[in-house]
């Protein structure tokens, strides 16, 4: 098995992000960064990835009304297509490329889960952390959330009848913030892993 370490880093995707007191809700922290570290496992059904940017997606800064609609209220659920800051995993090549029909792309928290937030990947950062701040990927084509209500994750593309000409390419997903309660301002890393298997 391979791994293939992929961070999310704001300014990448771990995930860190400098997010601003509520009362300064003009000025954002800059410097921040985010890591996802993204772990493919190579075994007879995977695909060899690559991640741009050395796997780091940077986030922007937000303030922590960036969270909240006008009543108070969280502006989004963790299932909520919302847009987010563009990453790509390229898919580079397959042991099997002459009669793949799926390709499956899974994405796990490197260090686990919140209790009951299984669709947010946590916050990893351990020194002036954000608190009840995460972060959700979603799959640019499928508009939805990668991982599932019980956490487990499997993003299907339907290559069947694809040379691998036009399926070795870039699949795009997004990250953005996700709240999991009140939020107090810090900084919010999170560690992915990503695997790729095929069918």
């Amino acid at each position: 098995m391979q791994l293939l370490p992929f961070l999310l880093r704001q300014p990448g995707l771990v995930l860190l992000m400098g997010l601003t007191g509520w009362l300064w809700s003009g000025i954002s922290q800059a410097g921040s960064n985010l890591d996802i570290n993204l772990t493919a496992s190579i075994v007879n059904s995977t695909c060899k990835l690559s991640l741009e940017n050395g796997g780091e997606v940077y986030l922007p800064n937000v303030t922590r009304a960036w969270f909240y609609n006008s009543d108070g209220s969280s502006k989004y659920a963790p299932t909520d297509e919302a847009g987010g800051t563009p990453f790509n995993v390229r898919l580079e090549d397959c042991a099997d490329n002459g009669s793949i029909k799926q390709l499956l792309f899974s994405f796990t928290p490197q260090s686990g889960f919140w209790s009951n937030q299984n669709q947010v990947f946590k916050n990893d950062a351990t020194t002036g952390a954000a608190q009840n701040v995460g972060i959700v990927i979603f799959s640019a084509d499928h508009k939805t959330n990668v991982l599932n209500s019980d956490g487990s994750s499997n993003v299907i593309y339907d290559v069947s009848g694809k040379s691998s000409s036009l399926y070795l390419t870039d699949y795009q997903f997004y990250a953005r913030y996700q709240n999991t309660g009140a939020v107090v301002s810090g900084v919010v890393t999170s560690n992915v892993l990503v695997d790729v298997n095929y069918e």
